[in-house]
């Protein structure tokens, strides 16, 4: 059996937030992505969060899968693709899609992924109790 394939090319994706300035952007947020992508990896802005993608955040970029939205109003539901990426000590997840009513890329999650478990970073770290309270979040 093949191994699943993105729907998209993750350039492009890339590409868009690089170029996605200004009010008319073609890069949009869903809701809580704003909230998490605060909350977990310190960005606050949209161009935050952009600028995070767009000049390469997203480390050791790992397919996850490809979906449909099934929330979605559009019909066919859009094709959400999905990976696991490396930020500093941070397993994070990412999914977007690209919709074709509104001619623009959405980011639908953005957040840490602790489902992965600690990178070797974070173990190293931890291991050498040089990890501060602040980086090891609630435990």
């Amino acid at each position: 059996m093949p191994k699943p394939q993105p729907e998209y090319d993750i350039k492009d994706f890339i590409r868009a937030c690089k170029g996605n300035g200004g009010r008319s952007s073609i890069v949009a947020l869903e809701g809580g992505v704003r909230r998490t992508a605060d909350r977990d990896f310190n960005l606050k802005t949209r161009d935050a969060i952009l600028s995070f993608i767009a000049t390469g955040g997203l480390e050791n970029l790992e397919f996850v899968n490809s979906i449909q939205y099934r929330r979605s109003t559009e019909i066919p539901p859009p094709i959400c693709d999905a990976y696991h990426f490396k930020s500093g000590f941070s397993i994070g997840y990412i999914s977007f899609f690209y919709s074709e009513s509104n001619k623009k890329w959405v980011i639908k999650s953005f957040h840490r992924d602790d489902a992965c478990g600690p990178t070797a970073f974070e173990i190293a770290f931890r291991n050498a109790e040089l990890l501060t309270e602040s980086l090891e979040g609630s435990e």
